[in-house]
């Protein structure tokens, strides 16, 4: 699967019909759409808690999305975070 570039593709794949995750990853993924922060912000773990799920639901579902660590989702929520950021400042960075 291909990783998505930003959070809106992702949302896109997650909506889509043809993505089916297990019913624990599809509620990681619900809730890092619906609460960037938490993976911007966090950890694996404190997600996971968020999530009432284990850490490895958190990397499975990482990894289902087309990522190959929890470093490079959460990279893609930091980059959200500060393009978001800078369209309320008026100040948007490439």
């Amino acid at each position: 699967m291909k990783k998505p570039n930003d959070v809106r593709e992702l949302k896109g794949m997650i909506a889509a019909a043809g993505l089916r995750l297990p019913e624990q990853q599809e509620r990681v993924a619900r809730v890092a759409l619906a609460r960037p922060d938490i993976v911007a912000f966090g950890t694996i773990s404190s997600l996971a808690n968020e999530c009432v799920v284990s850490p490895s639901t958190v990397v499975r579902m990482a990894n289902a999305l087309g990522f190959e660590t929890f470093k490079e989702f959460k990279s893609l929520f930091r980059q959200h975070l500060r393009s978001v950021a800078g369209e309320q400042h008026g100040t948007q960075k490439p």
